[in-house]
């Protein structure tokens, strides 16, 4: 039994099941879940907020360039990451995105690609991640692909914003801890 169930935020767009018995059933049914589930922020948008953390999809035809922004309040440390998967059986493929690349900030994310072979289906999947210390300010993140596999794809992603502590508490802390030990060596006697 497939079972497939759309979601777009709290709200249930439809739900069915059906038994499948061969493998064009199975093709239309992988068709259906690489066709895209997911139309939130559909084609980039603000990913607003980042606190700590957003999530990110989008449904593609074709060669495609999203770009997805960002406010930090604060210096952060930012990681993003995207995935793409493409399933293959009896030479239909579905799903992939060709040349799928994305930059943080003009930081190109990089990573790998796995394979994972049961004939007759082949599962690929593309992996981007990567991070950068960003101060604060508005950023974007560009997710682009110069063409899918089968009618549509999609990828989904995640982005992170872990802020960095400010030096001025620490800068006062060692001050203090530095009053604290003079205090004591002036306090204890002297032989």
């Amino acid at each position: 039994m497939i079972g497939i169930e759309v979601v777009q935020g709290n709200n249930m767009k439809f739900k069915f099941g059906r038994r499948v018995t061969g493998l064009r059933q199975a093709a239309v049914a992988v068709a259906l879940l690489a066709g895209g589930v997911c139309n939130a922020l559909a084609g980039g948008g603000s990913l607003d907020p980042v606190n700590p953390s957003a999530s990110f999809a989008n449904t593609v035809t074709g060669g495609f360039t999203d770009t997805w922004t960002f406010n930090l309040g604060t210096p952060s440390i930012v990681a993003a990451s995207l995935t793409n998967v493409q399933i293959t059986f009896g030479g239909f493929e579905v799903g992939g995105i060709l040349d799928f690349a994305a930059a943080l900030n003009g930081t190109t994310l990089f990573g790998p690609t796995s394979v994972v072979n049961t004939p007759p289906i082949t599962v690929t999947t593309q992996v981007l991640a990567g991070a950068a210390s960003l101060g604060a300010g508005l950023y974007q993140l560009v997710v682009s692909g110069s063409g899918v596999t089968g009618a549509s794809a999609s990828y989904g992603g995640n982005i992170v914003a872990t802020p960095v502590p400010e030096p001025e508490p620490y800068v006062m802390l060692l001050a203090g801890l530095g009053v604290v030990g003079f205090v004591a060596a002036r306090r204890r006697p002297r032989r």
